[in-house]
């Protein structure tokens, strides 16, 4: 019956990926974004300001995209016995 669930879930994990990726794609921009601002002006105070925040926006995207890559794992590999483990015991 595990393997039945297993293989109706199977489908959903490449688009959970897909999205996945979508999520780290847009933190990478948003860095890029971040880092744009400073890169015309160092001295600027006010440049800094916007890159602080441009950057925590960009940190917290990652880190909403580690923590959907981390439950996408724990789903697909919770499913599945651990190596070295054996279902008989």
């Amino acid at each position: 019956m595990a393997a039945n669930t297993r293989e109706a879930s199977t489908p959903f994990v490449p688009d959970e990926l897909a999205r996945n990726a979508e999520l780290f794609y847009e933190a990478d921009r948003l860095e890029k974004a971040a880092y744009d601002i400073i890169d015309t002006s160092l001295a600027d105070a006010d440049a800094w300001l916007r890159f602080s925040e441009a950057k925590r926006v960009a940190e917290t995207k990652r880190a909403e995209a580690y923590q959907d890559l981390l439950r996408i794992r724990r789903t697909t590999v919770g499913s599945r016995p651990r190596q070295g483990q054996c279902c008989d015991r």
